[in-house]
């Protein structure tokens, strides 16, 4: 992602680790229940059935983390940026002046660990809208995107 000469960053960070906690813990559980199965539950000739579950459970955790980490936002004073992926990189971008409106949501379990959901309505753009999951205090970051988006329309002389 590249800025233009007079392109500032307003804020840049990754979903909330709320997202990952989760998929790590069902992680450490699987395999919790292969060592479990295979110590003392199965029968020796039934050992790979432990072994398929910690295995399992290992690439469940290396999986939610390389998924968190590949997810990246940025809001600039001219344009926001969501860029994600493993493997392939996609990024997707819409300037400001394209944004129609901004809102965000919560779950109760969201509000309690202090992230949510901010979703970017646009305009004369190939999407119609842009999520931001799970970035941590939405309030504050759709507050942000307001304040950008109107500086962005008020400095245009509209």
């Amino acid at each position: 992602m590249t800025l233009a000469e007079d392109e500032s960053i307003v804020w840049a960070g990754r979903p909330s680790p709320y997202l990952v906690k989760y998929w790590l813990s069902i992680s450490a559980l699987l395999v919790i229940a292969g060592v479990v199965l295979l110590v003392w539950l199965l029968p020796s000739n039934w050992d790979w059935l432990g072994w398929i579950v910690i295995v399992g459970g290992a690439v469940v955790g290396v999986y939610a983390y390389l998924a968190y980490q590949s997810v990246y936002y940025v809001i600039t004073s001219d344009r926001v940026f969501k860029k994600t992926g493993i493997v392939r990189t996609d990024v997707e971008t819409v300037g400001l002046e394209h944004i129609q409106n901004s809102t965000f949501s919560q779950t109760l379990l969201m509000r309690a660990v202090r992230c949510g959901d901010v979703s970017i309505s646009t305009a004369g753009t190939g999407t119609s809208r842009l999520l931001l999951r799970c970035v941590p205090r939405p309030a504050k970051i759709n507050g942000l995107l307001t304040e950008q988006v109107g500086r962005q329309v008020g400095g245009s002389g509209l």
